[in-house]
Parts: C-alpha cells; structure tokens; sequence
C-alpha cells in the first residue's frame, strides 16, 4: 500500500506555526493581521473556498473581512476599491476571489494588488521573485505542493518532475520552483496530449503533479511503480468530490498519494494564512 499523504495534517502543522508566530508579534505590536475577501457575485464554489478562508483565519487569530460586490461592478470599478485597500493601513493583505463576472479580467484586476498585500502570491512581481530563488509569498497551491515533497522527505536533485497542467497559478509557477530545486522538470498541456503520447512522460515521473480539473483522468498505467502522485484536482463526478487521478487504480502503483478531499486542498488554505503572515512581518517591519 502507498504512502497516504494527509494534508490536514501537514496543514496543522503550518497553521500551529504561523499561529506561533502571530501570538509573539501580538504581544509587542498590539494588533494583529486582516485579509480581506473580495467577491464579486455569488457562486457556490467560491463561497466554499471564502467558508474555508474565514475558519482558518479565525483559527489563528487573523482578522477576517469579506467584501461583497455586486456583479455589475465594472472593472475599473473593482480595480478603485483595490487601490483603497492598498492604502488601507490596516488590510494586511487582499485576495480576489475567481470566478469573475464576464468582462473582468482577472490578471489586470489581481495586478493592482500592491505586492505586499498580495496573499495569493500572483502579482507579477511576486511571481518574478520565484525566478530569481528568492520569493517569500509564494502562490498557494504550488506552494502546498512542495511542501508536501519537503514533509515525504524524498528530495528533489535531479528528480523527474512532471507536472501536467500549464495554469498561471499552478503548473507555470510550480515549474519553476520545482527548478530551483534542481528537479529535471516537463510540463505537459493540451499540447502534449495532442501531439505526443502524454503517458510517455508522466511514466518517467518520480513525482507526478496533476493539475487539469478533469475528473479521474490519471490512471494506473499513467504512472511509474512508486511514484510520488499528488492530485490537485477538484471535480464533482457521480454525486462525490474527487481528483483528476483515479485514487483506486493508481493508489496500487504509487509509493505515495494524496487523497481528493483532505490532500492538497487543507494545505492550500494553510499556504494562504502563511503568506499573510509573511506579508503581515514585512509590512510591520518595513512600514
């Protein structure tokens, strides 16, 4: 049987560290860190995601505030209220919730964001740290998947890497701190599947990332016996949540795995209460 990774665990263990961290610069500064959520409309997803965001914060004693827009808010409009909370001393940092309504573009929009108030790690110049090794907030689901290779333990120097799904927010950024890490890294796409025998790569992997939100698209013969799987995914398939990796069938094969729910997800959310906290130490030092 493989190894299964559980990241509620591993995301306690964060959280009980930035929360160690919040209680001492409590104690000498007298306030404490706030994210504030913007969303604009509402839609199920997201407010899953806000739900999950709020009980985090509360959990550590990071301030929580949610700001509701209404869905015909023009985009110049949303990018005004961003420009207030940059000046806001008392917003920590600012996360933007996805999905948007049609004719706002999310990039633009996130691009506003003052980099340290930044809690997704997403705005171009925190994304340009990553190149030059030295990022501190990072974005959050890329950031929980090398935690997750730094709790199994098992390296990165020289790895195959293949991560497939080319997103900006996960397959780009992860590549490249997967690099830095001196993994041989591959990315694969629509491309890859189109062009080539997507297997052909994902069963050299030593560690396999899947990232597509396709509902159990991976399967046994995909990966290499005792291969590290982690599955970002998050479907809805026959009334349950599960991964884009088949978890029966490829959990026979792997020598460790993430489960969908209770994998990825709860260190995601761990990731984000850590970047605040980042964001939260430079903003009071460098005021």
């Amino acid at each position: 049987m493989p190894e299964l990774i559980n990241g509620k665990d591993i995301a306690k263990r964060i959280m009980l560290s930035v929360a160690s961290e919040l209680g001492e610069l409590k104690a000498s500064l007298g306030h404490i860190p706030k994210l504030v959520s913007i969303s604009v409309g509402k839609h199920h997803d997201a407010e899953i995601y806000i739900n999950m965001q709020q009980k985090a914060a509360d959990e550590i004693g990071i301030e929580f505030e949610r700001l509701k827009l209404n869905k015909n808010i023009s985009q110049n409009e949303l990018i005004a209220k961003i420009e207030e909370l940059n000046k806001d001393k008392t917003a920590t940092a600012v996360i933007v919730q996805q999905p948007l309504p049609e004719g706002i573009d999310h990039y633009r929009v996130t691009s506003h964001i003052t980099p340290r108030k930044d809690a997704e790690g997403i705005h171009p110049y925190n994304l340009g740290k990553i190149f030059r090794r030295d990022a501190d907030i990072v974005p959050c689901t890329p950031g929980a998947v090398m935690k997750i290779v730094d709790v199994l333990g098992t390296g990165l120097y020289g790895k195959e890497v293949v991560i497939v799904g080319h997103s900006d927010i996960v397959g780009k950024p992860l590549s490249l701190m997967m690099l830095n890490e001196t993994a041989t890294t591959t990315v694969c796409h629509i491309g890859t599947s189109e062009k080539g025998d997507i297997k052909a790569h994902t069963r050299r992997a030593d560690i396999l990332v899947v990232a597509v939100g396709k509902a159990e698209m991976v399967k046994a013969d995909w990966v290499k016996h005792g291969a590290v799987v982690v599955d970002v995914g998050i479907n809805k398939a026959g009334g349950k949540i599960v991964g884009d990796v088949d978890f029966n069938e490829v959990s026979k094969k792997a020598g460790a795995i993430t489960p969908v729910p209770g994998g990825v997800g709860p260190i995601t959310v761990s990731i984000l209460m850590r970047n605040i906290m980042r964001a939260y130490k430079t903003q009071v030092s460098k005021p």
